[in-house]
């Protein structure tokens, strides 16, 4: 797969290349060639966006995942609160969203327990 990823950094480089020259339009680029994945950040994109966008994909994973696979409630209740705590990073969490995340907490702790006890 590294190659095939590879061949198309090639081609991609260019035209971002020319898009900085011709229009100073700056871009980066991420690249994840485990994993297959090309990422091209947006010059206004900071580490809170970066993490934002992955924790979308993650949360899409954790809304479409059925609920009766046995690893769903920790994936789905750590990534919300993952959610959470970036919408609030510059800011303060209330009183009752850090009750839901401590109930988060609580049905990740069951979730685990479940598993340790099969």
């Amino acid at each position: 797969m590294s190659a095939g990823i590879d061949r198309v950094i090639e081609r991609v480089k260019p035209v971002l290349e020319e898009l900085q020259e011709k229009e100073n339009i700056s871009t980066k680029v991420g690249v994840d060639r485990d994993a297959g994945i090309i990422k091209i950040y947006g010059e206004g994109s900071d580490y809170i966006k970066k993490a934002s966008a992955g924790l979308s994909e993650m949360l899409e994973l954790a809304y479409t995942t059925a609920e009766h696979h046995p690893y769903w409630a920790i994936l789905y209740h750590a990534t919300e609160i993952s959610k959470a705590a970036l919408e609030k990073w510059e800011g303060d969490l209330t009183a009752d969203q850090l009750s839901e995340m401590c109930w988060r907490c609580d049905e990740i702790k069951t979730a685990l327990e479940r598993l340790a006890s099969k």
